[in-house]
């Protein structure tokens, strides 16, 4: 939330979103704290690809595509997670940019 510090989830809402990076250790036991917030979906990598998770019933269950983000798939982020390895950083935006625009056509 813009402006806070410190979020109340007494009073503010929960995050759209949340990201885990899974390099040294799983996150998938900080899913239930996380459907119990309820937090609507959660984008884990795992340091080989990008799986999108959406909060269904009091569980989350893999989805391709985000909610949070319309067009955007766990494909194309997977994708552009590898990219960023080995194009330079310029030529690695102008791909995400030239997908953005055409993605939002």
């Amino acid at each position: 939330i813009k402006g806070k510090e410190e979020i109340d989830l007494e009073v503010d809402p929960p995050p759209d979103l949340t990201v885990e990076i899974d390099i040294t250790s799983p996150s998938l036991n900080r899913f239930p704290i996380y459907a119990a917030i309820g937090i609507p979906e959660i984008w884990r990598y795992d340091g080989a690809r990008m799986m999108f998770y959406q909060l269904s019933g009091g569980a989350y269950a893999e989805v391709k595509e985000s909610a949070a983000l319309p067009r955007v798939n766990s494909q194309i982020v997977t994708q552009f997670i590898a990219e960023s390895r080995t194009l330079e950083r310029l030529d690695w935006l102008r791909r995400v940019r030239a997908w953005a625009r055409t993605a939002c056509e």
